[in-house]
């Protein structure tokens, strides 16, 4: 009984010290796992998209050109659409002294006028909105291209749209900073129209 007691106590201690060591060893390892961990933690920053966008005087300069454009080409469908207006109370005019047939070709090819000019506004319509989109493109391309520079030198794995966040610490917000590049770098774009 004696032995068995002894051995059931041994056999415990034998345990006890196991656990005890594997304890100690944990205990070792622990703070290096968590060091390691923190010293890995992924370094990230914010960016607010649409504040550098308003921000930007290529994005400014971008829009006041197409505005201008714009203003063009309502002042000119303007001029066409009174001539049109005129064109079609002059032919209401001459109804009663024009034949049927002459009538009706005269208001076929102002029918045909108001539809190709119905189809250039619409053209023009596209493209300033392509001019847009291209210049949007290229102020984007540039805010990429700084923020991939600005994670190189601070060493950032992340950067996250501030659209994308819900509370951010003002020292993680790197805005201010791509802002300032951008409008370094790009101050101004031009539109650029597609070839009809």
């Amino acid at each position: 009984m004696k032995t068995t007691d002894h051995l059931a106590r041994t056999g415990r201690l034998a345990v006890t010290g196991s656990a005890l060591l594997v304890a100690m060893a944990l205990q070792i390892l622990l703070p290096s796992a968590a060091e390691a961990q923190s010293s890995s933690a992924p370094k990230f920053a914010i960016i607010d998209v649409q504040g550098v966008l308003r921000q930007s005087t290529a994005m400014k300069s971008l829009n006041q050109e197409i505005e201008k454009l714009r203003n063009a080409y309502q002042t000119e469908l303007r001029k066409e659409e009174e001539a049109l207006r005129a064109a079609d109370q002059e032919l209401a005019r001459q109804r009663t002294i024009l034949s049927a047939e002459v009538f009706a070709q005269k208001r076929q090819e102002l029918e045909q006028r108001v539809a190709t000019l119905q189809r250039e506004v619409q053209e023009r319509k596209r493209s300033l909105d392509r001019g847009f989109s291209s210049g949007l493109t290229r102020v984007q391309a540039e805010i990429a291209k700084i923020a991939k520079g600005i994670a190189e030198e601070m060493g950032l794995d992340l950067i996250f749209s501030k659209a994308t966040v819900v509370i951010v610490k003002p020292e993680f917000e790197i805005t201010g900073e791509i802002s300032k590049r951008l409008n370094q770098r790009l101050p101004a774009v031009s539109v650029e129209l597609p070839k009809q």
